[in-house]
């Protein structure tokens, strides 16, 4: 067999070179010498020098690659904004380049600069694909539908929101592999129109700790508050829920069963703020319930709103049978809230001289702080 693979490379080089006339006499040699079927022989020549050619390439690219340089830098400003696809990474990358220099985080020489000024989208996706394709995971929800849907009526009904303030809510459960006995969840909620982000943590998922965590929500909001829109589950459809509705006189709306498209927004949250912060395990202690809560009224939030950027989509259009889908160009939260024009100006500014102060490699080192406390507390209590 070795033999054979030495002559095919041998024949490959003349074979690729050969008019149509001259490769027909080579093939009929090569089957003689070796034996092969003649489709299974023009196959193996043909990936004979195909494959050496695309190696050959390959080593090429790399050898010419001129940002090696900066795959450190790269890494490092994708860890800081929490491992980011490369479009998202490439929106807040000069940000955190100026802040990361102003609060010596980061040192890059002026030649690393200007690779980083002008790295295309492609490079960076390149760079990390293989590190964002480990990192994807599915999760699992337990919802129940709630008694009273058929009095809160559906969010497709509504009239398109155009206006920040319209709330999207979930619930992450927090159990583990086991849904027995009592344990936290995540309340989650993020504006359709800002995407401004808050959460939540709950012991339970009783009507009461919905309504009262919601309540904590609201205070954090720079704006008013106009609406919610949730799922069918008991925890959001319910009286509680339906009378802090009509206290506040805002609108509720819910989706359609089984339709989680009609929620999209927030569910990207419950894996992108929630399962790939905290994760997939069990806990279930009031000292769990302070250190989460801890974590999402203080930095996670901040972190979020100033620096993760994210996409909108703008329109969908049908080319035969497929789909294309134009997002718009990648915000963070607090740009989208700067650039509303339903918003207040003092809002803006307040928020304006909060973005100033920030740090947002300070923020990432304190939120990997408190994570680690927090799951060093399941082995306290195992």
């Amino acid at each position: 067999m070795h033999s054979k693979d030495e002559l095919a490379k041998v024949v490959a080089k003349r074979y690729k070179k050969a008019t149509k006339k001259e490769k027909g006499v080579i093939l009929q040699e090569f089957c003689l010498n070796t034996g092969y079927e003649h489709k299974y022989a023009i196959k193996k020549l043909r990936r004979m020098f195909l494959y050496s050619g695309a190696k050959k390439q390959k080593q090429q690219r790399k050898k010419q690659s001129k940002y090696m340089k900066i795959t450190a830098t790269i890494k490092e400003l994708w860890d800081v904004a929490d491992f980011p696809s490369a479009t998202r990474l490439y929106a807040i990358m000069p940000e955190l380049i100026k802040r990361g220099i102003a609060y010596k985080e980061i040192h890059p020489t002026s030649e690393q600069q200007g690779l980083l000024k002008c790295i295309s989208i492609s490079s960076i996706d390149r760079m990390l694909q293989s590190e964002i394709r480990t990192r994807r995971r599915r999760i699992n929800g337990q919802t129940k539908a709630g008694k009273l849907k058929y009095e809160i009526p559906l969010a497709i009904d509504s009239e398109p929101i155009t206006k920040p303030g319209v709330l999207e809510i979930d619930l992450v459960v927090h159990c583990g592999e086991s849904a027995m006995g009592e344990f936290i969840n995540t309340l989650n909620a993020t504006d359709s129109v800002t995407g401004w982000y808050e959460a939540e943590a709950i012991m339970g998922k009783s009507q009461r700790a919905v309504e009262q965590a919601m309540e904590e929500i609201e205070k954090r909001l720079p704006y008013p508050l106009t609406g919610i829109d949730s799922d069918n589950g008991t925890e959001f459809i319910n009286g509680n829920m339906k009378r802090y509705a009509d206290r506040r006189q805002i609108t509720f709306t819910r989706s359609r069963p089984y339709k989680k498209n009609d929620n999209a927004h927030i569910e990207q949250k419950n894996f992108t703020h929630v399962r790939k912060i905290i994760g997939y395990v069990r806990f279930d202690t009031k000292e769990q319930q302070e250190m989460m809560n801890d974590l999402y009224r203080n930095e996670l939030r901040l972190y979020i709103n100033f620096f993760q950027p994210s996409q909108k989509l703008i329109k969908k259009e049908r080319i035969g049978s497929r789909i294309k889908r134009v997002y718009d160009k990648p915000k963070t939260p607090y740009q989208r809230v700067i650039q509303s024009e339903d918003i207040a100006n003092t809002v803006k500014q307040k928020l304006s001289k909060q973005y100033e102060e920030l740090n947002p490699f300070a923020l990432k080192r304190a939120i990997d702080k408190k994570i680690r406390l927090l799951f060093q507390s399941i082995t306290n209590t195992a």
